[in-house]
C-alpha cells in the first residue's frame, strides 16, 4: 500500500480571522512608528531651522542683563575646554525669544501649581541666585551670638543717622489685604499703587564671607575690604501678613558681617533705607531700587569710608516718566503695566572723565556715566549696561582709589562717587575675566568695595569671587589707557545693554 502523508490541520474560520487581525496590527503599528520617527524628525529638523534662522537673543528684557557671547577662540581655551563649554552656554542662553520663552515657563509653571520662587540676574539685579523663599518661618538666631569684631565705625555711622533721621512709616507694621502670590512674587498695593517684589529667602553667604577673607589675605594690608550688600525692596514693603515667608536681609547682612575677618568693614544699610521709606527709593515695577536709594547707600558708605560726599542738591535731576520695568516681565501682571512709575536719576555736576574697558581690560572708548536710553531701559542707563570694566577719574585729590564690584545693583551708586573719591574703578562680578588680586595690585586701588544685591552674596554671584581670585592668576594686568592720556576714542561707543520692559 502505498505511503501518504496526512492533511495538514486546518485552522478554523476563528484563527484564521485572528491571524489576519496581528497581520493588520503589525503593519499598523508599523506604520506608526514610521510616522512617529517622521514626525520626530520633523519637530528636530524645524527646531534646527529655527534655531539656525532667527536671530539670536543678544539681551534679556525681563532679567536686565546681556546674554552670553560667542566665545573668542585661543589655544589655551580650546585645550583646557573653556572654548567648547563657552559655545555650549553662547547657544543654551540666546536662544530666539528668550524673553517670551522665560515667561512661558513661569506660566505653564503657575499653572500646574508650581511655586518655585522666581531669580533674578541683575538685577539682578543680574541671574539673581537667591535661594527659593521658605514657605514656613524659620526660627530667627540671635545675630550677634558668638560676634567678634563687629564694626564699630559703620554702627557709630547708623546711631548718628538715626539721632538725625527719625523713622518713617514702617510698611512691615501693616496687615495689607490687598496682598497676593503672582508668579511666586509678591503683589501688593500701598497707597493706590501697585508694588511687585521678590520674596528674598535668606542664605548663609559662607561662600562670600570666605572669599573675601581669602582675598584680605592676598592684597595688601593697606588696602580697605568693605562689604555693603544692597537690600530689595522686599526689606521695606513687605506688610505684616507676608513677613513669615520673606527671610530678614538685615538680619541676614549682620550674620554675614560676623564671618567677616577683623579689619573688612561691613555697612548694613536696611536700617538706613528705612528711615527713607516714603521716599522713592525703590521701584515698583522693577527688581532694582531707584538712584535716590543708591544715593542714601552710597553717602552712608561715604560717612563710613570718611570721605566728603556731595549733596543731592550738587546733582541734576532727571525724569523718565512711564516707567515699567522687570517685574512686570516676570509677573505678567497687567496691573503693573497699568500703573507705571516715574523713574528719577541724578546726573553729578562735578567733573568727571569715564574710560570704558572690556571684561578683560582691554581699552574701548571714553565716555559719559550715562547712556541715552529709552524709558523702558531706564536703569540700563548707568555704565551702558553690566558688561564693562570702567575706570572714573575725577577732580578729587585725596589720594583714595575705590574699586567697586558689583551685580546690577551697583551701577546706580557710581555717579555719587564721583565727588568722594580720586578715582573710582568698577568691574560686574559675573564677567569680570582677569585675576582680582593682580588688579587691585596693578591699580594701586586703597578701598575695595563689594555692593551686590542681597540674593547675589547668598547665591552664585558671591560664590562666583573665589573664581575671580584664582581665575588667570599668572598673566600681567596692563592699562591701555593709563590716567593722563585721556582723549575721546574715534570709535562711536557702542549702545547699552537693552533692558527692562529688570
Amino acid at each position: 500500500m502505498p505511503h501518504t502523508t496526512p492533511d495538514a490541520p486546518q485552522k478554523s474560520a476563528a484563527e484564521l480571522r485572528e491571524e489576519r487581525a496581528q497581520h493588520r496590527r503589525a503593519r499598523l503599528q508599523t506604520r506608526l512608528s514610521i510616522v512617529s520617527v517622521g514626525a520626530c524628525l520633523l519637530v528636530f529638523a524645524l527646531i534646527a531651522l529655527f534655531l539656525l534662522v532667527f536671530p539670536r537673543s543678544t539681551v534679556s528684557q525681563i532679567e536686565n542683563r546681556s546674554l552670553a557671547k560667542f566665545p573668542t577662540f585661543s589655544f589655551t581655551d580650546y585645550f583646557s575646554g573653556k572654548f567648547t563649554a563657552d559655545i555650549a552656554t553662547f547657544y543654551d542662553d540666546t536662544v530666539p525669544y528668550h524673553d517670551a520663552f522665560k515667561n512661558m515657563s513661569n506660566q505653564m509653571k503657575s499653572a500646574f501649581g508650581m511655586r518655585v520662587f522666581s531669580t533674578i540676574a541683575s538685577t539682578s539685579d543680574e541671574k539673581s541666585n537667591a535661594p527659593a523663599a521658605s514657605p514656613t518661618p524659620s526660627p530667627t538666631p540671635d545675630p550677634y551670638a558668638g560676634f567678634v569684631g563687629r564694626d564699630v565705625l559703620a554702627e557709630f555711622v547708623q546711631a548718628a543717622s538715626a539721632s538725625s533721621e527719625p523713622y518713617q512709616r514702617d510698611y512691615s507694621a501693616e496687615t495689607n489685604n490687598t496682598l497676593e502670590w503672582v508668579n511666586n512674587l509678591l503683589m501688593v498695593n500701598w497707597d493706590n499703587h501697585w508694588r511687585c517684589m521678590e520674596p528674598f529667602g535668606g542664605g548663609s553667604g559662607s561662600n562670600y564671607a570666605d572669599a573675601l577673607n581669602d582675598l584680605q589675605s592676598k592684597i595688601d594690608a593697606d588696602v580697605t575690604i568693605w562689604s555693603m550688600p544692597a537690600p530689595t525692596s522686599s526689606a521695606i514693603y513687605t506688610p505684616k501678613n507676608a513677613l513669615d515667608y520673606v527671610a530678614d536681609q538685615a538680619e541676614c547682612f549682620d550674620n554675614i558681617a560676623a564671618k567677616l575677618n577683623d579689619g573688612i568693614r561691613s555697612v548694613n544699610v536696611v536700617d538706613v533705607m528705612k528711615k527713607h521709606t516714603e521716599e522713592n527709593i525703590y521701584c515698583r515695577t522693577d527688581h532694582h531700587w531707584q538712584p535716590l536709594g543708591a544715593y542714601y547707600a552710597a553717602r552712608t558708605f561715604a560717612e563710613a569710608a570718611g570721605v566728603p560726599f556731595a549733596d543731592l542738591s550738587n546733582y541734576e535731576k532727571g525724569v523718565n516718566e512711564g516707567y515699567v520695568g522687570t517685574m512686570y516681565g516676570f509677573s505678567q501682571d497687567s496691573r503693573l503695566l497699568n500703573d507705571p512709575e516715574d523713574f528719577e536719576y541724578y546726573v553729578p555736576r562735578a567733573d568727571y572723565e569715564a574710560y570704558y574697558y572690556d571684561a578683560s581690560f582691554n581699552y574701548l572708548y571714553s565716555d559719559d556715566l550715562f547712556a541715552e536710553v529709552d524709558t523702558a531701559n531706564s536703569y540700563v542707563m548707568f555704565l551702558g549696561g553690566d558688561d564693562y570694566v570702567v575706570k572714573v577719574d575725577t577732580g578729587v585729590t585725596n589720594g583714595r582709589k575705590l574699586l567697586v564690584i558689583k551685580d546690577s545693583f551697583g551701577n546706580a551708586e557710581i555717579p555719587f562717587y564721583t565727588s568722594s573719591f580720586e578715582q573710582i574703578y568698577v568691574l560686574d562680578v559675573r564677567y569680570f575675566q582677569r585675576n582680582l588680586v593682580n588688579f587691585i595690585e596693578t591699580t594701586g586701588v586703597t578701598d575695595v568695595l563689594f555692593t551686590m544685591s542681597a540674593y547675589s552674596v547668598v547665591g552664585d554671584n558671591g560664590d562666583n569671587i573665589a573664581n575671580l581670585i584664582s581665575q588667570d592668576a599668572d598673566s600681567t594686568i596692563t592699562d591701555e589707557h593709563p590716567t593722563g592720556t585721556a582723549t575721546a576714542s574715534a570709535t562711536p561707543a557702542p549702545s547699552p545693554s537693552a533692558s527692562p520692559a529688570e
